[in-house]
């Protein structure tokens, strides 16, 4: 599961279950230009707290829960590359969903990037 918003607990409930196998990858997409420049340690803190109360809220104890590439398409074959998903879910804000397909408008469209493993949107509002 690839989020860049926290996910509150009933949506998490609606499309994950308990015996789901989950790892949980926070993109750090908030992060300044300031921040990159000198110090991302702001935004990747904020990004690893948002991937721990995603994992709290599982119904599941998750794999692993940690904050990845301000690039989702990266951080997803980053995760992908020790974690051998059957399907990426990307939770995101509606804004989110905005900027991301502004980023990344192959993510955002579907289109085969991850070697055919199917990519399930959430969008929380």
């Amino acid at each position: 599961m690839v989020c860049t918003t926290h996910v509150p607990e009933p949506e998490l409930r609606r499309h994950v279950g308990p015996d789901d196998v989950i790892r949980v990858v926070v993109p750090v997409v908030r992060q300044g230009l300031l921040d990159w420049l000198a110090n991302d340690q702001r935004a990747f803190a904020a990004a690893e707290e948002i991937a721990g109360h995603v994992a709290d809220d599982l119904p599941t104890e998750p794999v692993a829960a940690t904050a990845g590439e301000s690039d989702v398409s990266l951080a997803i074959r980053d995760a992908l590359a020790t974690y051998p998903a059957e399907e990426i879910v990307i939770a995101l804000s509606e804004d989110d969903e905005v900027a991301l397909d502004r980023a990344a408008p192959d993510v955002v469209r579907g289109r085969d990037l991850f070697d055919g493993i199917p990519v399930r949107w959430l969008v929380v509002r």
